[in-house]
């Protein structure tokens, strides 16, 4: 066998080899990103499964418009379907949405905000949120990762070739977090009145 031959089967086997290993980084990336949008799938789900007790819960207190009940209902059942990205993102702040203004009813009803059956759901509303974030970190994180694999050269050229697509990240608005922020800011206002009143009385005293 000649020498060039060996050589360029050489070259033919490094070559072949290389593919073979970005093709496999490739596919694992895709994987584990996959993989993450499940476990926010899964976090998402829960949330769904806590919605249904929380409207009736206010049904049995209000005597709101079944239309809100309805939507989200609806909404619910849309997300069920196998979705791209973008479009549950879309309707996860759809939902988001709704259920916010469900909250605001709420504030009219104290004896609802005040019940230990909501209080009880609120709460894991807020916990089935806070695994959500950290799913969806998580999976942003292995889009990032995913997309500058197949984006970085010479990753690129197979990725284009065997037709691998970038990843979108996912982003969603929580029903709790708005709730959550209102009351921190109103105890902030609270602690900045109690400091001027205590400022005031100095004054007035030392005035005297």
């Amino acid at each position: 066998m000649e020498i060039s031959t060996i050589i360029f089967l050489v070259i033919l086997a490094v070559f072949v080899i290389a593919v073979i290993v970005i093709f496999n980084k490739l596919v694992k990336a895709l994987n584990e990103n996959i993989g993450a949008f499940s476990n926010v799938d899964v976090a998402l789900k829960k949330r769904y499964d806590l919605i249904p007790n929380l409207v009736a819960t206010i049904e049995e207190y209000t005597t709101h418009e079944d239309k809100v009940f309805i939507e989200v209902t609806e909404l619910r059942e849309k997300l069920k379907e196998r979705l791209p990205v973008s479009k549950r993102q879309k309707l996860e702040d759809k939902l988001s949405e709704v259920m916010k203004n469900v909250f605001i009813e709420v504030e009219n009803y104290p004896e609802i905000k005040s019940g230990e059956n909501f209080l009880a759901l609120q709460n894991g509303l807020e916990e089935v949120e806070k695994d959500i974030e950290e799913a969806r970190k998580h999976y942003n994180e292995t889009t990032r990762n995913y997309n500058n694999l197949i984006q970085t050269f010479p990753n690129n050229i197979l990725a284009k070739l065997f037709g691998f697509k970038l990843a979108e990240y996912f982003e969603v608005d929580f029903i709790t977090r708005e709730n959550v922020n209102v009351e921190f800011n109103s105890e902030e206002e609270s602690n900045e009145e109690k400091e001027n009143n205590i400022e005031n009385n100095q004054n007035n005293n030392e005035n005297k």
